[in-house]
């Protein structure tokens, strides 16, 4: 092993976390790639332009890095800031150190600054962050790799209308969407109906009839979906009985919705099948 120092933190290097430049100097690798990801040698000239060979440590190294960083902060004692730190920010004309996830945030650095801090979703749930103000100050993509999850953005008070920001792919790979988790936000029909779901999204999401039904579709609200008649019958295949307790069946209602008579008559089950113990005539 060697016993060479490293001229970046002043350690000594072992075999792993090395980065070794083409002019034969080494460093640590995660030295190398945290300070701002300089890749050129500081012991040599800089128009030598000497770069170190990182293969596939770089990942790793930055990595464990990262994961010190979170245990050395979460080890730390808690600084008591309730007070004295509100009392600074108050008196000082300069912007103040940031110490809490908030500080960081309304500061507006990035979440790629944050995780190098040593932070993570945890510190946001901690803080009770809001996911609104997430969400208003950083994009799905970040969002997702800095790594909240689903169980995180929960606890942070998600709204139906957030899910807009997520695109179809991340909600179902990323956070693992379907209708039992949208269920537990409350949703409304008119939040699931303004998210613009097509019928494959909501039978993938785990959306079925029964669901629906219970949230309050009915022959009103199915109509803010615009979906086709024809469509809806492929996807949920509703039955007689079914399609009666919805008010399909009701004159009034269809035509209130705005359904056409003319699709209802030649989509719906026709006359003489029993629903409830009696006979139904579609004949409008």
């Amino acid at each position: 092993m060697s016993s060479s120092k490293c001229n970046i933190c002043s350690k000594e290097i072992g075999s792993k976390n090395r980065a070794v430049f083409d002019c034969g100097h080494t460093f640590h690798l995660s030295c190398v790639m945290s300070s701002h990801f300089n890749t050129l040698c500081s012991d040599c000239p800089a128009n030598l332009n000497t770069r170190p060979d990182l293969g596939n440590d770089r990942e790793i190294a930055m990595n464990t890095d990262m994961l010190m960083k979170i245990s050395e902060r979460r080890l730390k004692p808690a600084e008591d800031t309730s007070v004295f730190h509100s009392i600074v920010q108050a008196i000082t004309p300069l912007t103040p150190a940031p110490l809490t996830f908030i500080d960081y945030m309304k500061q507006n650095k990035k979440l790629t600054v944050l995780a190098s801090c040593g932070f993570g979703p945890e510190d946001a749930v901690q803080e009770r962050v809001r996911f609104s103000d997430i969400v208003s100050r950083y994009n799905s993509k970040d969002i997702l790799d800095f790594g909240f999850e689903w169980d995180h953005i929960i606890q942070m008070g998600i709204l139906p209308t957030h899910l807009a920001h997520f695109s179809w792919t991340q909600q179902i790979h990323k956070l693992k969407l379907n209708a039992a988790k949208m269920l537990k936000m409350r949703m409304t029909m008119t939040e699931l109906t303004d998210l613009k779901y097509t019928t494959h999204q909501l039978v993938e999401l785990g959306f079925t009839w029964q669901i629906l039904t219970t949230m309050g579709a009915n022959v009103d609200t199915w109509k803010r979906f615009n979906f086709e008649l024809e469509d809806i019958k492929r996807y949920w295949q509703p039955t007689l009985t079914q399609w009666v307790a919805a008010g399909f069946y009701d004159k009034q209602r269809v035509q209130r919705a705005g359904w056409q008579i003319e699709t209802i008559i030649t989509s719906l089950p026709t006359m003489d099948q029993r629903a409830s113990g009696r006979v139904l005539r579609l004949a409008f």
